[in-house]
């Protein structure tokens, strides 16, 4: 039976005392012969069998061909070609040069018989002792899970979806599952799906030569080619136009693309992985988005919990933030309370721009209750010993917007992103106050 999608889906910090990792592989098994038992899993589009040492699946049988077939994912199937051999390839009995196989079908060749299987796997893992992995933090146990999961997950080249919401380091854990894995020493490539535009997404994704279409002044690898050898990180999936995914599927399937403006197909070694903030299964109920799709790129699915459901993070998180902007100052550990008990719709991004907007406006070393900057732009409740005892908010606007220009150095970029408002915003509040230089 086909795995599901559910079956490789695994919901962090369930309670379960062996943390279990289920994901489906494609395995070529052989089933009889000398070398019964041995076996490979499909991991690259093309892996070939022979005697000859520079072969995939490498056979001891003396009537196997140095050279002898090829198995080749394309479009969702198998694709078998007899590479010449001396005694020919049979499937299911009937002798032949090329042709799709099924998995669970006999592929005989000399005294050999290989199957092919489609199925779920499952490994048992512990949890890491570890607060941290590639970049990551956590102490809660649902996080320490993710650590056990990604190790495991790198160490293959099973494609990846991470689920969570907007702001729960989805690129992080992308990150983290890169350093992890063979692929480390290759690029990092982010393709934001939400993005996408139907006139463009081919140029974006696939390259395209000069004059390929209106406004291609210069030539273009695209992000698969720019991801060679590497991994591919497709943002907000799900945000992907219904007709756009076709196209990608295409490039999955044939591990090929082909850009605008080119003859023939390049040919791309790349590893995928995916996240959204929605839940894709329901969408390819409601005609949103296409099964195959979601079955080529869940090869197992990892639902990162909202940081309300792990407390235990937030102040192992808000120390390394502060840490980050200011090292010099420190929470008590009544604000460390109140950072936990707050609803964090934003997730981790929120609590990092509370933290870096606390620390730009710190006048004391340690940050009281009082001194939370919870929202953007508000006095935030009391002030610390030496400042006046009732500020307005005009006047803790203008504080805030000062501390946090000096504390990124004046880049205005950066000042928006911490206080939590938009460019325009800033712009505004920047004339509005006198402060433009």
């Amino acid at each position: 039976m086909k795995p599901t999608v559910a079956d490789c889906t695994v919901k962090l910090g369930s309670g379960e005392r062996a943390p279990r990792l289920r994901f489906r592989e494609v395995r070529l098994t052989v089933t009889g012969g000398p070398d019964r038992g041995l076996s490979i899993v499909l991991e690259k589009s093309e892996v070939t069998v022979g005697k000859g040492p520079g072969n995939d699946l490498v056979l001891g049988d003396a009537a196997v061909s140095r050279e002898h077939l090829s198995v080749r994912q394309e479009a969702g199937r198998y694709l078998l070609t007899d590479l010449g051999s001396t005694n020919g390839t049979r499937v299911s009995g009937v002798e032949l040069k090329q042709a799709f196989v099924e998995p669970g079908q006999p592929i005989t060749l000399g005294g050999t018989t290989l199957v092919l299987r489609d199925e779920a796997a499952e490994v048992s893992l512990g949890v890491s002792e570890t607060q941290s992995f590639h970049g990551l933090l956590g102490a809660s146990r649902a996080m320490r899970e993710l650590f056990s999961y990604l190790q495991l997950a790198g160490s293959t080249g099973l494609s990846v979806v991470l689920q969570g919401e907007t702001g729960s380091g989805k690129e992080l854990v992308a990150r983290a599952l890169h350093q992890a894995s063979t692929r480390a020493g290759g690029p990092f490539v982010v393709y934001d799906c939400g993005t996408a535009d139907a006139q463009l997404i081919r140029a974006e994704l696939f390259g395209h030569n000069p004059g390929a279409f209106t406004g291609a002044v210069g030539a273009r690898k695209g992000a698969f080619q720019s991801a060679q050898q590497g991994v591919l990180f497709l943002d907000e999936i799900g945000e992907l136009p219904l007709e756009l995914q076709p196209m990608l599927l295409r490039a999955l399937e044939r591990r090929e693309v082909q850009p605008l403006g080119v003859d023939a197909p390049v040919r791309v070694d790349v590893r995928v992985v995916c996240a959204t903030h929605r839940n894709l299964a329901q969408m390819v109920q409601e005609g949103r988005f296409r099964e195959d799709l979601l079955y080529r790129l869940a090869g197992v699915v990892l639902v990162i919990p909202p940081l309300r459901d792990r407390p235990d993070d937030v102040e192992l998180l808000a120390t390394h933030f502060l840490a980050g902007a200011r090292p010099e100052l420190c929470f008590t550990a009544a604000a460390l309370g109140v950072l936990a008990r707050q609803s964090w719709k934003g997730n981790v991004r929120e609590l990092k721009n509370v933290v870096e907007r606390t620390a730009a406006m710190a006048r004391g070393t340690a940050i009281g209750p009082d001194e939370l900057r919870l929202d953007p732009l508000t006095p935030g409740g009391a002030s610390t010993p030496g400042a006046p005892a009732d500020l307005s908010m005009r006047q803790a606007e203008v504080e805030a917007i000062r501390r946090a220009l000096k504390a990124t150095g004046g880049n205005r970029r950066e000042t928006a992103r911490v206080l939590g408002i938009d460019r325009k915003t800033l712009w505004r509040k920047l004339q509005e106050y006198g402060l433009e230089d």
